[in-house]
């Protein structure tokens, strides 16, 4: 299955400048582009952001990839088939000199993980939110081990969409193969709240400054 994003909807928050990273925005099953737009204001102001619509209609909004009987276990040949299309946008949209970072909500989150999994030389962080990740082994996972990358996870302790061992799964892979912050929520279900918001903030502050190592070498490998 090949799929494809339309760049024509993508809600840009302005042109990436120079070397300053850009965050790529995903949302979650029957949303839209709009959607986790909303979120520019909470981020670093330096940063831009572009919110891309996912590349299939379900529930009155779009999908990465269709709802599976388990939530949280999507078939693994739809997730290659929208990480697919991702990379292809990124590659005709974004400057291969613009470090990259992924934000995902949901299913947007499990992009997010796939993606740096897939082309990890190609990020330099990743934010996951209420997201889970795909249990089928990759032949980049190797890589993605090596290149260390900073990831933050945050979501709730009463999600009532993604099973609670679906996020564990998650937490212990990417514990052994990333640099990984993790925050759960107290009360919080499958949603965003301002907590979750203005750690993730921080953590890009950290994450994207020019004194991490992760950030150096993507710059020095584009620059060479």
């Amino acid at each position: 299955m090949s799929l494809s994003i339309n760049n024509d909807v993508t809600v840009w928050s302005r042109t990436p400048v120079g070397s300053k990273p850009l965050i790529l925005l995903m949302h979650g099953l029957g949303s839209h582009e709009n959607d986790l737009a909303g979120l520019a204001p909470y981020l670093p102001h330096e940063y831009a952001t572009a919110s891309v619509r996912a590349p299939l209609a379900a529930m009155g909004g779009f999908a990465w990839f269709p709802a599976s009987p388990t939530p949280g276990q999507p078939q693994p040949e739809d997730v290659v088939a929208a990480t697919q299309a991702a990379l292809d946008w990124i590659d005709e949209h974004v400057d291969p000199a613009t470090p990259l970072v992924p934000m995902g909500f949901s299913q947007g989150g499990a992009m997010v993980s796939q993606l740096l999994r897939t082309r990890p030389q190609r990020f330099i962080a990743g934010v996951m939110m209420s997201g889970f990740i795909s249990e089928v082994d990759l032949p980049t996972d190797e890589e993605f081990k090596s290149a260390q990358l900073p990831i933050f996870i945050g979501r709730g302790d009463r999600d009532p969409i993604i099973p609670t061992e679906r996020f564990e799964y998650a937490s212990d892979w990417l514990h052994e193969r990333s640099l990984l912050t993790e925050v759960v929520y107290n009360g919080m279900q499958h949603s965003v709240c301002e907590p979750e918001l203005a750690n993730i903030a921080h953590f890009l502050e950290y994450a994207l400054t020019e004194e991490n190592d992760r950030y150096q070498q993507f710059l020095s490998s584009v620059h060479a």
